[in-house]
């Protein structure tokens, strides 16, 4: 039997300035039947391959801009190529809107086989009710395989890895640890965001230097005309203002258009309480992106960050603080990237970006101790992807990074702890993928990484990457596999179980080794009637070259300061999603062993055994629902229910008296602690500890829920919202102290948010 020929219509859809339209709706229709829809991506790019050929008509829809209907022509196995031009006309926005999101998720449903893949866009990201403001990283939380172990860190844990081994991009430059508030949240302004995208297990081969998950946040460079966007909450004031260059400016540059948007957020805890008490600390952001499309539809984007956070307690009276510290952190990153679209589909790909993060603590009262810590990175890459047939795609790239980072503890003049080195990565990758369309899709990759440290050793790491996925059920379901190597060359040392705090990097090398993960998932996937989706995965992974700091560090030294060991993680994700409709949502239940073992160096035995325990992040059950609904009088609500099994902590079982050894006159005996000047609590007491991690907080669960409503005014929209975190009060614990001064000994609990109700004002125009 023959096996019919395939044909495909693919094209690019850009405005009447030759900028690509992004999100656009693209349908094939043949005598009125709907043959299939689809979006275009970043370079206005769509495709699509069908089993027939004839006369088919193309319906072209986008937001902001007028329908267009083409009549295309196909014969036999032929590719025709189309440059579909959108004229700017105001249009109906709740019919595209809905049938848009639809087609996206559709879309990554038929053409990505292997990654599990989660994105939000900013209008579900303002109806999530959050802590202050909308949080990029703190929507994070509500995605299945994701963990936050506090309410007060938006740092997250993905499927059994560390926090470290998350991949962050914004704009496709890594940034590291972008935490306000030691963590409370992120740097991100939701203001200047479009999307963002979890790649949360199975990623191809294009992305390296991170082990558990991909985090992209791409900006919103606007539509060229002057927007603004302003927002005050109980935390800061923000204002994010856009426009574009003249078309005869942007032409004398060799543009046929230029847009750009520019976002400033400065917190005010530090002007308020002034005329009460003074409150020295202030945080600042300051976010750019620049976006230029040449006549030919190259695409030029600059993206630019700087934030920081500064503490200064030396203002204050030393007489009613006597505590005086000076703590300043920040992020700054700055990115280039060229992008050319290739006729028949792909593109051509070129960046080149810096990124740099950095913390310093001085307590200039005790003898001028110091603290920082910094790291900075460096990149050049290039990535290549091409299409030579409706059924093959072939994607090759390669990036030159070089990291760095110093670490310092100096008090008095002397240096107690340093650790400074640097490495330069030269990372390779050639993936493939080929499709039957509505049957099979594989994706087969390989990278090289060649890591070079100083000090240290060259190493060299080659992982294979390789995803299967199979149609079922007319294309409606899919079950898929996938499986590979991922490589780390970097770490935190940060103490996890610390519910704020700041990254301390450093570099795989002579000072501590690199991670390596295998990883394997298989899912089932499928959607029901167009509105629902659903899907299950199960996955494990292996975990070699954790870290941690060495309890029993020589000083003398230099190298074994720094612990390390492996680790396991297995269990499975559910996800019910509903994508249409007046009510959407989803309801996701996760399952996750997480282990991690080291050798335990502070055993008497010649040759130490290994310790395995339970880290902070293993929680055995995770259950979200969220829910976005229409409300009377033009609200919008927002619903979050979050239930999950308790984390593991190290419990004290009790505490003794100890002794100490005193020799008098050339005699020895013990003398008991507490019998000196000791004025601590526990003076002359040591606390005995259960084995580690092996007890569990209580059950956590909490409510939350958020309204907003659009008020259209001649000017613009002014939106008011308010969000009630924590509805009923659920006092879930943080952690637990001991107090062994009394008889019998008690135990407390302190506990994480209350109550929590929050509001702001935003304003667009």
């Amino acid at each position: 039997m023959l096996e019919a020929q395939v044909s495909t219509i693919q094209g690019r859809v850009r405005d009447e300035e030759g900028s690509a339209v992004y999100g656009a709706t693209v349908r094939v229709m043949a005598d009125s039947t709907l043959l299939g829809a689809t979006d275009t991506d970043r370079l206005g790019s769509f495709r699509f391959s069908m089993n027939r050929s004839g006369e088919f008509t193309l319906i072209v829809q986008g937001l902001g801009y007028g329908e267009t209907i083409q009549e295309v022509s196909v014969r036999g196995s032929e590719t025709v190529e189309l440059d579909v031009r959108l004229p700017r006309q105001a249009i109906e926005m709740e019919g595209i809107s809905v049938q848009a999101e639809r087609s996206r998720e559709r879309v990554r449903f038929e053409e990505i086989g292997g990654a599990t893949v989660r994105e939000f866009n900013l209008a579900e990201l303002r109806s999530l009710p959050g802590v202050v403001e909308a949080d990029p990283i703190r929507a994070v939380e509500v995605l299945p395989g994701v963990v936050s172990t506090s309410d007060f860190s938006a740092s997250y844990h993905v499927r059994g890895g560390s926090s470290d081994q998350n991949l962050i991009l914004l704009d496709g430059v890594p940034i590291f640890s972008p935490f306000h508030l030691g963590g409370f949240f992120s740097v991100f302004n939701a203001d200047m965001l479009d999307r963002a995208e979890l790649q949360s297990g199975g990623f191809a081969a294009e992305h390296g230097g991170r082990v558990s998950s991909v985090l992209q946040i791409e900006s919103d460079a606007g539509d060229g005309e002057f927007k603004v966007d302003a927002g005050v909450s109980l935390l800061a004031t923000r204002v994010a203002i856009g426009a574009g260059l003249p078309r005869k400016t942007a032409e004398s540059l060799g543009l046929a258009n230029l847009k750009w948007r520019v976002s400033a957020r400065r917190s005010y805890f530090d002007v308020l309480m002034k005329p009460v008490f003074e409150f020295p600390y202030h945080l600042t952001d300051l976010q750019a992106v620049v976006e230029g499309w040449t006549r030919s539809g190259d695409r030029v984007m600059v993206t630019g960050y700087s934030g920081a956070d500064v503490l200064d307690l030396t203002r204050l009276d030393p007489e009613s603080f006597p505590l005086r510290i000076d703590w300043d952190w920040g992020n700054d990153i700055a990115g280039l990237r060229w992008t050319r679209a290739r006729r028949g589909g792909g593109s051509l790909d070129v960046r080149v970006n810096t990124s740099r993060f950095g913390t310093g603590l001085t307590f200039p009262d005790f003898g001028d101790t110091d603290f920082s810590s910094r790291i900075q990175q460096g990149q050049l890459r290039i990535d290549l992807d091409t299409r030579p047939s409706s059924t093959m795609a072939f994607k090759v790239g390669g990036a030159l990074e070089r990291t760095s980072y110093k670490n310092s503890f100096t008090s008095g003049g002397t240096v107690f702890g340093s650790g400074e080195g640097a490495g330069m990565l030269m990372g390779t990758y050639a993936q493939a993928g080929w499709s039957r369309p509505g049957r099979w899709l594989v994706e087969a990759g390989l990278r090289l990484d060649t890591w070079m440290p100083d000090p240290g050793e060259t190493a060299y790491e080659l992982a294979p990457r390789l995803a299967v996925k199979r149609f079922l059920s007319n294309g409606d379901v899919a079950l898929k596999l996938a499986a590979g190597r991922y490589t780390q060359f970097i770490h935190s040392l940060r103490d996890e179980e610390l519910p704020l705090g700041l990254d301390i990097w450093v570099t795989a090398g002579a000072r501590a080794p690199h991670v390596v993960s295998d990883q394997v998932q298989l899912g089932l996937e499928g959607y029901l009637d167009d509105d629902w989706f659903w899907a299950v995965e199960a996955y494990a992974r292996s975990f070699d070259g954790v870290v941690m700091f060495n309890p029993a560090e020589d000083p003398n030294d230099e190298f074994d300061d720094i612990l390390a060991g492996s680790g396991l993680a297995y269990g499975s994700d559910l996800l019910v999603r509903k994508e249409t409709g007046d009510v959407t949502g989803w309801i996701s239940l996760s399952l996750l062993k997480a282990e991690r073992t080291f050798a335990d160096i502070l055993s008497p035995f010649p040759s130490p055994p290994d310790v395995t325990y339970s880290p902070i992040f293993d929680r055995r059950l995770d259950v979200d629902l969220v829910l976005r609904y229409p409300l009377p009088w033009g609200w919008t609500g927002g619903l979050r229910w979050n239930l999950g099994t308790g984390t593991p902590y190290t419990r004290a079982v009790g505490s003794y008296a100890y002794y100490s050894p005193q020799f008098v006159q050339g005699q020895g005996r013990l003398e008991w602690a507490g019998a000196s000047d000791a004025t601590d609590d526990l003076g002359g007491y040591a606390v005995v500890l259960g084995d580690r991690n092996s007890s569990r907080y209580p059950t956590y669960h909490r409510l939350d829920v958020s309204f907003r409503r659009d008020i259209h005014k001649s000017w613009g929209v002014l939106t008011p919202y308010l969000d009630l975190v924590n509805l009923y009060n659920k006092r879930n614990v943080l952690f637990y102290f001991y107090e062994y001064d009394r008889a019998p000994p008690t135990r407390s609990g302190i506990s994480m948010f209350p109550l929590l109700p929050t509001f702001g004002l935003e304003v667009h125009f």
